[in-house]
C-alpha cells in the first residue's frame, strides 16, 4: 500500500492510486498536489494504549489510515487502522468499523487476515490491530500480466475456501476485489493469500441501519447487479465478484469498465459480459466457471461457494466445466422444449424403418440375383414379389414440426425528460440519466422508475411490454416559495426616544364605559 495520491472533490476523502471512484459518493477522484500533501502525522512516533508505537504510514483508503506499528512489550510488528477525519464522529461509521473487527476475528480462517485488538485513541477515533502482512495486493500482480491458470487456480481456492467458511457464519464480504487479496509467503507458498476488509461485511442479524437496502455499497466493477441496484445482498454476490477477479486474473482485465461509476453499474445490470477466452487463451479451462459465476440472476450462478470450489478442483485435475446458461423460464417450459424432446424420437423411428427396408431389400436382391444365376427367371420374379409383398408397413411419417423461431430480446423504451440529465431511480437506486435507455419489462411485468431533477417534482414513470419505443416524461417546476414580508426598522431620533420616556413615565387615566347588556331575562318584571 502507499501514501495518499487522490482525493474525492466532493466529500474531500483521500485515497491511494489503485481507487478510481469514491466509494461514497461515486465521483470520480482527482490527484492531490505535491504541495497539498501532509508534511508529518502526528501519530506518528507515539504510543497508544501503552502497547502500540507507531513508526510509519503503510496505506490510507476511504475510511482510514493502515500504519506500521510494534507492539513494545512483545517487540513485534503489527498493523493498526485507525478511523480518521469526519468517519470517526459518524457513530453508524464507528460501528461498521468495528463491525469489520468482530466479523473478521469471528471466522477464524487461515486465509483471513488476524484481527486482534480494538479500542479508541484520546481524540475519540477507533482503532484496531491486525497481523503484519509483506507482500503484494493481488491488484499489483494483476498489473504485471495475465497470470497462469495454475497461478489462477491456487489463489481462487484460496479466497473461496475464505468465503465459504465466512458465509457458513451468515457473512458476506461485499466488497471482494482484488486490493483486498493480499498475497504474502507462508513456508515455501509465495502466493499465500490473506483476504482483508470486511468493513462493510453484511452480518446476519446485525443491524439493518448498517446493511439496509438501497444503499449501495463496494467498489463499481466488483458489484453483482442486485448490489448495483441497492438490492439486498446474499453471498451470491461474492460469487459474482469472485468471478470478475477470475476474469482479470486470466486476461488482465474486468469484464466492465467505464468512466463514469453509474456506467459500469449499468453494465452490470443490463450487458452480457465477454467470454475470457475471447481475450486470452490462459482463460480457456476456466471459462466455464467464470461464466456461471457471472451470471446476472442470483439462481444462474453457483448455489454456494462448496460448488464454486468443486469445479475449480475439477479444472485444477485436467477435467473440463461446460459452461451451460440457464434458459430465461419463458424457454424452460412449455411447447419449444416438448418439441425438442420429441424430435429425436422421431428421427430414430424413421432412421429404424429405412434400415429396414435397406436390408430386406439387400436380402433379395442376393435371392434374385441367384435365380437369375440358375436360369429361374420367373421363379426369381415370384420371389423377388413375395419378399417385397412381405414387407411390414412404414409408420406413417409425422408432418414436419414448423421450426421454432428464436426469440429476440424485447426492444429497450428509451426514456427521455423534460428537463435532461433527470436521474433515474429504480427502488431508491440510481440507475443512470435522462436520455436513458432501460430494459423493456416482458409478459404482465411491470418496472416502476422514479426520475428526480434539481429545482424539480419527483415524478414516478411505469413501464411495460406495451410501452412505446420512446417515453417521454416532463417534469414539474418546484413552486417558488411565498415572498416574505420585511418589516423596515426605522431607527428613532433622540427627541422621539425623550418623548417616548416621557410619555411611559406619566400616570394614563383609563375610562372605563359601562356596555349595556343586551341578553334579555325572561323572567324580570315588565
Amino acid at each position: 500500500m502507499s501514501g495518499p495520491t487522490h482525493f474525492c472533490t466532493s466529500c474531500g476523502a483521500r485515497f491511494s492510486s489503485e481507487v478510481r471512484f469514491c466509494p461514497q459518493d461515486g465521483q470520480p477522484l482527482q490527484a492531490i498536489p505535491a504541495s497539498s500533501q501532509p508534511d508529518h502525522d502526528p501519530l506518528l512516533g507515539s504510543v497508544i494504549d501503552g502497547r502500540y508505537r507507531i513508526d510509519s504510514v503503510l496505506g490510507t483508503g476511504g475510511m482510514g489510515v493502515v500504519y506500521l506499528a510494534t507492539h513494545v512489550v512483545l517487540n513485534k510488528r503489527m498493523a493498526l487502522k485507525v478511523l480518521r477525519g469526519d468517519a470517526s464522529r459518524d457513530e453508524v461509521t464507528v460501528q461498521r468499523f468495528i463491525q469489520e473487527a468482530t466479523a473478521s476475528t469471528s471466522i477464524g480462517h487461515p486465509n483471513i487476515v488476524d484481527i486482534s485488538d480494538f479500542g479508541r485513541l484520546p481524540d475519540g477515533s477507533a482503532y484496531f490491530v491486525m497481523e503484519h502482512l509483506e507482500g503484494e495486493t493481488l491488484t499489483k500482480r494483476i498489473r504485471r500480466g495475465a497470470m497462469p491458470a495454475a497461478d489462477v487456480l491456487h489463489i481462487a481456492l484460496q479466497i473461496a475456501g475464505a468465503l465459504g467458511a465466512a458465509h457458513t457464519r451468515g457473512i458476506v464480504h461485499r466488497d471482494l476485489k482484488p486490493d483486498n487479496v493480499f498475497l504474502i509467503r507462508r513456508a515455501n507458498d509465495d502466493r499465500f493469500v490473506k483476504l482483508l476488509d470486511f468493513g462493510i461485511a453484511k452480518v446476519g442479524g446485525a443491524n439493518s441501519k448498517l446493511t439496509r437496502t438501497g444503499t449501495v455499497f463496494g467498489t463499481p466493477h466488483y458489484m453483482s447487479p442486485e448490489q448495483a441496484a441497492g438490492q439486498s445482498v446474499t453471498s451470491s454476490a461474492d460469487i459474482y465478484a469472485l468471478g470478475v477477479i477470475l476474469f482479470e486474473m486470466c486476461t488482465g482485465k474486468v469484464p466492465f469498465d467505464g468512466d463514469t461509476f453509474m456506467g459500469i453499474l449499468s453494465a452490470h445490470m443490463f450487458e452480457d459480459p465477454p467470454r475470457p477466452s475471447e481475450i486470452a487463451e490462459a482463460a480457456g479451462p476456466l471459462e466455464g466457471v467464470i461464466m456461471r459465476c457471472l451470471g446476472k440472476r442470483p439462481e444462474d450462478r453457483y448455489p454456494s461457494m462448496e460448488s464454486l470450489v468443486a469445479d475449480l478442483n475439477t479444472v485444477y485435475e485436467g477435467g473440463d466445466v461446460a459452461f451451460a446458461p440457464v434458459a430465461p423460464p419463458s424457454q424452460v417450459s412449455g411447447l419449444p422444449m416438448m418439441a425438442a424432446a420429441a424430435a429425436p424420437a422421431s428421427s430414430g423411428t424413421a432412421m429404424w424403418v429405412l434400415g429396414a427396408v435397406i436390408g430386406l431389400l439387400l436380402v433379395a436382391g442376393v435371392g434374385a440375383g441367384a435365380w437369375f444365376a440358375l436360369g429361374g427367371e420367373a421363379e426369381a420374379r415370384d420371389v423377388e414379389s413375395s419378399v417385397v409383398t412381405e414387407l411390414p408397413a412404414p409408420p406413417p411419417t409425422p408432418p414436419p414440426q414448423p421450426a421454432q423461431a428464436a426469440e429476440e430480446p424485447p426492444e429497450p423504451v428509451r426514456l427521455i425528460s423534460e428537463p435532461v440529465g433527470a436521474a433515474v431511480l429504480v427502488d431508491g437506486a440510481v440507475i443512470g440519466n435522462t436520455p436513458l435507455e432501460v430494459q423493456r419489462p416482458e409478459g404482465d411485468a411491470a418496472l416502476t422508475l422514479e426520475l428526480r431533477a434539481r429545482d424539480h417534482l419527483p415524478r414516478e414513470v411505469r413501464l411495460s411490454a406495451a410501452s412505446g419505443a420512446e417515453v417521454r416524461v416532463s417534469l414539474e417546476p418546484e413552486p417558488e416559495p411565498e415572498p416574505r414580508r420585511v418589516t423596515r426598522r426605522v431607527p428613532m431620533t433622540q427627541t422621539q426616544v425623550a418623548r417616548t420616556e416621557t410619555m411611559m413615565a406619566e400616570p394614563v387615566m383609563v375610562t372605563m364605559r359601562r356596555v349595556p347588556n343586551e341578553v334579555v331575562d325572561p323572567w324580570a318584571n315588565d
